[in-house]
Order: structure tokens, then sequence, then C-alpha cells
């Protein structure tokens, strides 16, 4: 299974970067180049006009902004979930919104092409490029209904590898060394798009990069006290940083009859998380004497959990901004990791000592002593940072936000298992219980407020938008 989605995936890089490079061209504005897009699924039958489109109106952010009148609210449409709590609308031609989860955020990709049939005359008449070919592989898989979300499983099968191989490579090579390394291997895999990053963005970008490396570091640093499925699970706390970015940066109404199922994720999470650091199953650590199991390693995995959420809050908000920049974003992001590590190496002391040259790129991959290193390096640089966003960017735009955030919630599970196959790791019951109510705070995000009205009435009153309300990161 690992090697033939591996091969669908890196064929999805090679035929997506062209359409890739359409969407992100600079020559129209984001609002029209996606209204440009979307006016041609205006035939599937899928797609609703929006009951407020008007010549006056501009919708941002699920609000409907009317130039002579007041702003009013759209009730009418079904707003996509997130796993950070964005229900965004950015045209009326795009009642849909756009699909987000785990940081990235693409246009619906609602149309499927029966490129078994001929063109019709109309759609040779209007200039329509189809071809008639056979379908080939790649397109099968994507188009089926288990395809991409078999792909984005697959996606969080590596994010699970990340962890265990993070601690082998901390074992051969300082933790500055390797999260360098590794984040220069990506930045090189996903240098072509950094150029093609909307000019408006890059100071954002930047900024997010900052956070993002933030979380790797911390991530790096945490895998050498602590255990790598430990390091996982406290890193699902992004459930908690999101939604009070929420409140603090978009003074969001997080209610609990507002937001029920953000209450119930915040719940599980820190009670998974007290379990997970507090509980002793042996029962040899007395009561007064729990707080000292909290060592470095755990509050190096918590500002993780702080680093990646606010990237993700960061992103998302780009992305929502500009559709279609999942990569080149990304592409800053892992260049000033790579540029902040070096720092980092460079204040860690071991550069220029005896016999730490074969600790950089190339000559670790040349050094008998790391090559378990050298290729778990390679293996979390190219395949799971680089690659495994494209995987994302092409899955996540033929599901549903809440799939998507309940298939990628399976990560710590897969870090779980591979570190007790290749590490051997011990699970006492406090990993168990803590873990899996992590796992259920990571699901409870795909909930909708619809899905408590038991609790909270009917439902009917007049949603919340979930956007910025005018704000913004300038």
């Amino acid at each position: 299974m690992l090697r033939s989605s591996a091969l669908i995936a890196i064929g999805l890089l090679a035929r997506g970067c062209k359409s890739f490079s359409l969407k992100s061209s600079s020559t129209t504005t984001p609002l029209q180049r996606i209204s440009s897009l979307h006016n041609n699924h205006n035939h599937h039958p899928n797609h609703r006009h929006h009951p407020n489109n008007n010549s006056n109106a501009i919708i941002l952010h699920g609000t409907v902004t009317n130039t002579e009148t007041e702003t009013t609210q759209d009730t009418n449409v079904d707003a996509p979930s997130s796993v950070v709590f964005y229900d965004d609308y950015l045209d009326p031609d795009i009642p849909t919104g756009v699909v987000c989860a785990r940081g990235v955020c693409v246009l619906p990709d609602d149309e499927e092409i029966d490129w078994s049939k001929p063109p019709s005359y109309a759609d040779t008449a209007a200039g329509t490029t189809l071809q008639q070919k056979e379908q080939s592989i790649t397109d099968k898989f994507l188009s089926s209904y288990l395809g991409p979300r078999l792909l984005l499983a697959f996606a969080s099968i590596l994010y699970g590898t990340n962890f265990p191989l993070g601690a082998i490579m901390n074992e051969a090579l300082p933790p500055s060394a390797a999260t360098s390394a590794r984040m220069l291997m990506a930045s090189l895999a996903l240098s072509p798009f950094l150029f093609k990053l909307e000019g408006k963005l890059a100071p954002k970008a930047l900024l997010c990069g900052c956070f993002t490396a933030l979380g790797y570091i911390t991530q790096s640093l945490s895998l050498v006290d602590i255990s790598p499925a430990k390091v996982s699970f406290l890193g699902a706390a992004v459930v908690l940083v999101c939604p009070t970015l929420e409140v603090i940066v978009n003074k969001k109404d997080m209610s609990i009859n507002k937001q029920p199922q953000t209450w119930l994720a915040a719940t599980l999470c820190l009670v998974g998380v007290g379990i997970l650091e507090l509980y002793d199953p042996t029962g040899a650590t007395a009561i007064g004497d729990v707080f000292s199991q909290v060592g470095r390693g755990d509050f190096l995995a918590i500002l993780q959990a702080i680093g990646f959420g606010t990237s993700f809050f960061l992103t998302e908000r780009m992305m929502t901004e500009v559709p279609g920049q999942a990569l080149p974003i990304t592409a800053v992001q892992v260049s000033v990791s790579a540029f902040l590590c070096m720092i980092w190496s460079f204040m860690d002391g071991w550069v220029g000592t005896d016999g730490a040259e074969a600790y950089g790129l190339p000559a670790m991959l040349f050094e008998p002593t790391l090559q378990t290193a050298a290729l778990a390096v390679l293996w979390t640089g190219l395949g799971t940072t680089a690659l495994n966003r494209f995987i994302e960017t092409t899955a996540l735009g033929k599901m549903k936000s809440a799939e998507a955030s309940v298939i990628l919630a399976t990560e710590p599970l897969w870090a779980s298992l591979f570190a007790a196959l290749w590490l051997k790791s011990d699970f006492g019951a406090n990993d168990y219980i803590g873990g899996a109510l992590i796992v259920g705070a990571c699901l409870a995000t795909a909930l909708k407020r619809e899905d408590f009205k038991m609790f909270f009435g009917d439902g009917d009153e007049e949603r919340d938008s979930g956007g910025v309300n005018g704000g913004s990161f300038e």
C-alpha cells in the first residue's frame, strides 16, 4: 500500500505543478480568479447560487456586506467545518467556500470529467481543451470515492513517521543538525514555488514561517527527553491553541452555545493531557509528587503545539484570503525554518568542531555511521514535509473538511504504532487513555453546532460566520 500510494503521489506532483501555477497567477485579483474558476462549475448538480448575490454585495469570511445597506449574515448556506474552525466564504459564486484542514485550504474540486467520452460540440465550440483519451490510473484513482480519502490517510501515515524518525536522527546527530538538514531538503524541493507567492502575502508568510520553525525546533528538542508517541499526542493540543487565537486576535464569540464542539474538544484534550502527564498507572508516584513527572520535554512538546497551532492559524487565514497558495506558503515556511535552524546550529556549538564535518549535508550521506540518520533526513525532508503537502492539497479539494479532519486526526495513532515497531516503545494505561481522549478531541473539531441541537436548540438561529470580521494581520 505504501509503495503504490507513494508512486501515485509522485505522479500527482508532476501532473499538478502546471495546474497549480495557473491557480497562482497574479494577473487577476483573488476574488476574480476564484469566480472565473467556479463559473465553469455552474452546470454541476451540486452548484447553488448564493441567495444574496447582487452587484453591490461583497462577501468576505461568511459575511455579506452591501455597499448601500448595513451588514447582514447569510444563514442559508451550510458552512464546511475545519480543524481550526474557519467557515469562510470568499465569493458569492462559491457557496461551498474553501476546504480547510491542518493549516491547508484549497478550492473544492467538485467537477468530475468523464474522460472516456469525446467532448461535445458545445464544449469544442466554447474552446474546451478536453481531449478524447483514456482516463489515466491517476485520474481514475482521484475521481473515485475512496481514492482521495486513501491518499489523505497515506499523508497521515507519513506524518506519523516523523516522530520516531526524529528520535532516531537525534540519537546520531545533534537535534539542530538533524532539523536543519531536514528543513534544507524540504526547502530545496519546494524552492520553485517560492516565486509563485502573492507579494502581499510575503510579510505574513515570513511571520508564519517563524512560528513553523518554533514548532519544528521544539518538536526536535522534546524528542530527546520523551517518547515520540507522547510528543505526537501533546502536539495535538493545537485544538486548544487555534480557538484561543480566535478569541484573542479575532474577538470571536466562542461561548459554549455558539461553539459547543470547541468546548468538547478542549475538555477532552485537557483531560487527555492531564492523564497522559500526571497519571502513574504503576501507583509508584505519590499524589503530592505527580507534578514532578512533568519535565523539560513535556514543556517543549506543548510549545510545539503553540508553534504549529499559530502557524496553522496564520496559514489558513492567508489561504482563505488567496486560495491556491498552499505550496508557495509552505515553501516560505520551510525556507524560514531552514534559515533559523542554521542559526540554531551555529549557536549549538558543534559547527566547526573536530568530527562535526559529517553532520551537515551532503557529507552525512556518505558517512557509514550516519546512513540511517541520513535516510531519515531525506525521508522527513522530501517525503513527509515537501511531498506530503502536495498530497494534502490534491486530496482536500475532493472531500469535506470534516472528513479530512477525522482522517488527519489519526496521526498520533500512527506515530505510536511506528514508535512501538521501530523503537520498541512501551505504553502504559495513561498512554492509552490519555492518547484516546486527545484523538477524540481532534475528532470533535469535525462536529458542527447542529450536532448538539438536543442541548442547545435546533440550530436555526443565525450562524456565527467564523470569519475575521474585518480584522487583518497587517
